[in-house]
């Protein structure tokens, strides 16, 4: 069973090169690295370098094309999957590092496809540095100690969705902005519903809060339209605010748990009784677990 991974990278050559390392690590063979964004700022050389020391190279190279569209991504991500439509797929921004509850290849196994389910949904926690810090992310560092604590900040703070449909079989398609799958109407009702009664088995480690990001959110508002720009324009918003994450704020539900293990996070069963969706008015939907 190969299993494959695809991500899109432009701006920060650092994190990419710790994506590939863990997912290496979790057994993926094959890597899809589309560099994506507006040439003027694409940290390309930079790219192809850390592509280099693991042998890869770049897929596709969409500079300047549809930049900031958050449609065309989720197009790219389909139309890379769809060429191998039998075939599993991990579908990951940059910053999303998946964790599982096994071993990755055990658990498609024995928690999908023995269950004849061929996709999962998986939901985002949040890495924060040492005290709540944006710590800056060097190519040296063991990125999990150097983002300690785990929490559940994007919810309270960006109040976005934070469902993850990131691993699939490839005759699957994802809805715009990934978090969830096109065989789903445009219906929250049904969205939830499904949710609700399909507990999501993967935490999604999300290394947003880095001292770095801060400008990379400033060019991610620019480019960014609609509602993508103005959930990005959020987190930058507080972090030029707070200068960095309160730790003690209750709603984060933040532990410390400087490794990649599924079971260090004490606090994932409280995190799967709480809404995964604010709607644009900040009005929480209906618990879904």
């Amino acid at each position: 069973m190969e299993k494959n991974i695809v991500t899109t990278v432009g701006l920060d050559p650092i994190l990419l090169h710790h994506f590939i390392k863990y997912y290496k690590q979790l057994g993926i063979e094959n890597f899809y690295i589309v560099v994506w964004g507006d040439s003027e700022i694409v940290k390309y050389d930079e790219i192809v370098n850390v592509l280099k020391t693991y042998n890869l190279e770049i897929y596709k190279d969409l500079r300047d094309v549809k930049t900031g569209n958050s449609i065309f991504l989720t197009d790219i991500y389909n139309e890379v999957v769809a060429t191998k439509p039998d075939e599993w797929w991990i579908v990951a921004d940059l910053d999303e590092f998946a964790v599982f509850p096994k071993p990755l290849e055990q658990f498609i196994y024995e928690d999908l496809m023995y269950n004849d389910v061929d996709f999962m949904y998986g939901i985002m926690l949040d890495r924060i540095g040492e005290n709540g810090e944006f710590s800056e992310l060097t190519y040296d560092d063991n990125i999990w100690k150097k983002f300690p604590n785990v929490g559940f900040i994007s919810r309270s703070i960006r109040k976005n969705d934070v469902n993850w449909a990131g691993l699939l079989k490839g005759k699957y398609k994802l809805y715009e902005g990934q978090h969830k799958f096109t065989h789903f109407p445009n219906s929250h009702e049904e969205y939830a519903n499904y949710i609700k009664d399909n507990k999501s088995l993967i935490q999604i480690h999300h290394f947003r809060w880095k001292k770095d990001h801060i400008d990379i959110e400033k060019e991610y508002v620019k480019m960014g339209e609609k509602w993508w720009g103005a959930q990005h324009q959020k987190v930058l918003d507080y972090m030029l605010e707070h200068n960095k994450i309160d730790v003690k704020d209750s709603r984060f539900l933040i532990e410390n748990c400087p490794n990649d293990k599924f079971d260090s996070y004490s606090k994932w069963n409280d995190v799967l009784k709480l809404p995964t969706y604010d709607d644009e008015n900040d009005n929480p939907r209906p618990t879904y677990y």
